[in-house]
């Protein structure tokens, strides 16, 4: 602002005043040739208008200054109260109080003789360790301003107390080992190992195919460490372009590249300050990202893209992947020491092929949380799944469950409710006559004559079901039933 504007200011709010002779005095307060009287002018301009009314007495409680806001408030001239006790204009005062004590007051609630309220300020006034004053100043002028202020203040809050809990529900576990079912001897002994490995502050990689339910490790595994109580958080190394991925795990300052935020980001890793960091998919890291990563783990230390300070970190690191890390190792594509870092707590996760006495509870336990406890599954329905492969794990077996549950309009999930690859699992591999030797036409028949067999008795002897489920027709089924002999299932259709 240059001295023109500044005069032209302070001239607009001497008018206000009402008195013309105080711009003068403010223009040599600030070009420094201001004499006392001048300095007195300028500092009444300040007060006058400043939000707050402001009060000072003198050691006899006498008011030696009152500027225009306490005046408005008191219907009075301040210059005219110049001298007064203050009990005049507050009979009830505490101004002596303080000047006994030398303690301020502050926030405190305090009357006009209007019966309007207010919140004020007491503050003693001290030369040299002494109190020779008092300094009253408003901080509302009335409840209105005070209970608006505190009413977007506790708007604020509860924002932030909303956000806060879902912050803290997307930075828990969601999972512990008990979440994990199966009574399996092979997962129970995976379950116990990873539980060890919980209660320790190294590193823990979980390999095991997609679907085997990894994450769920994951969760388990900081649930039960000593940092349960800090942030679990999760990154998804496959679902972020690798070009993303290091600004995502490490942050970056303002300006560290085209298109970065102006404020910068905090990166996921010093989001998991003081707990777990799970990377899952760890094996599609770049071997950037990866270096990086090792130095991260090496140190405590976190430098941020574009950045030259360096931040120390507290975190467990927990990774997962379905790729053989150590044939990407023999390629180049992953770290050795890297590796050797992760892999001194290994927990590979088996495949649901090899924990088939695991389906029914699992199938069980899908059901309930589908909101269908009531609903069963036949026989034939959880032979056909017991016998199932399952390539894609329980994750494929959830939504095979969730399928059929739409599927069926009762309360009972059969065969026909199930995906035919499913059904038709047990005769991928075909099975041949006693007889390797006998002619090609003889060995299809004996294993025609077999597949219709199972067929029959998963559907137990039902030729309709049977039909649908090899889809023929039901003439074609009797016509092959009776060339195999099989006539007799014909009474239970």
């Amino acid at each position: 602002m240059n001295q023109e504007d500044s005069k032209d200011r302070f001239c607009a709010v001497d008018r206000l005043n009402g008195n013309k002779g105080m711009a003068g005095s403010a223009m040599r307060v600030l070009s420094g040739a201001a004499d006392l009287g001048d300095l007195v002018d300028f500092l009444s301009l300040v007060l006058d208008n400043v939000y707050s009314g402001i009060i000072v007495c003198d050691s006899d409680c006498r008011i030696v200054f009152m500027n225009r806001v306490y005046g408005d408030l008191l219907g009075t001239d301040p210059k005219a109260a110049v001298g007064d006790y203050l009990d005049k204009y507050f009979p009830h005062t505490r101004m002596p109080q303080v000047l006994s004590t030398g303690r301020s007051e502050l926030a405190q609630r305090c009357s006009l003789k209007t019966d309007m309220p207010m919140l004020v300020n007491r503050i003693p006034l001290r030369v040299k360790d002494q109190v020779v004053g008092v300094i009253l100043q408003t901080i509302f002028r009335d409840y209105t301003a005070m209970t608006d202020l505190i009413s977007r203040l506790q708007g604020l809050e509860s924002e932030v107390k909303y956000y806060k809990k879902g912050l803290n529900r997307l930075l828990s576990p969601l999972y512990s080992f008990k979440s994990i079912m199966g009574s399996s001897p092979v997962l129970a002994g995976v379950k116990a190992v990873a539980a060890k490995y919980a209660r320790t502050e190294a590193p823990v990689l979980i390999t095991g195919a997609t679907g085997t339910g990894k994450e769920m490790f994951a969760h388990a595994v900081h649930s039960a460490s000593p940092r349960s109580s800090g942030p679990f958080v999760c990154v998804n190394c496959a679902a972020i372009p690798r070009e993303l991925l290091e600004s995502e795990l490490f942050g970056y300052e303002s300006g560290a590249f085209t298109g970065a935020s102006r404020k910068g980001k905090v990166g996921q890793i010093q989001l998991a300050h003081l707990g777990t960091l799970f990377l899952d998919e760890i094996g599609e890291l770049s071997p950037k990202a990866q270096a990086t990563l090792l130095r991260v783990l090496e140190t405590k230390m976190l430098e941020r893209l574009g950045g030259v300070k360096q931040v120390a970190v507290d975190f467990r690191l927990v990774a997962a992947t379905n790729r053989d890390l150590r044939e990407m190792m023999s390629r180049g594509e992953f770290r050795d020491d890297l590796y050797y870092r992760l892999n001194t707590m290994a927990v590979e996760i088996p495949p649901l092929s090899q924990r088939g006495e695991d389906i029914p509870l699992l199938v069980r336990h899908f059901l309930v949380a589908l909101d269908h406890p009531e609903t069963e599954v036949s026989p034939q329905a959880m032979e056909a799944l017991q016998n199932y492969p399952w390539p894609g794990n329980v994750r494929e077996l959830k939504n095979v469950i969730e399928r059929a549950v739409s599927l069926s309009e009762g309360r009972m999930v059969d065969l026909e409710h199930l995906p035919r690859e499913i059904i038709k699992a047990p005769y991928d591999e075909p099975q041949v006559c006693e007889n390797p030797d006998s002619p090609l036409a003889e060995q299809v028949a004996c294993f025609e004559k077999r597949v219709l067999e199972h067929a029959l008795a998963l559907n137990q002897g039902n030729m309709t079901k049977t039909a649908k489920m090899l889809g023929v027709s039901r003439s074609t089924l009797y016509e092959k039933c009776r060339r195999y002999d099989l006539a007799d299932t014909e009474k239970s259709s």
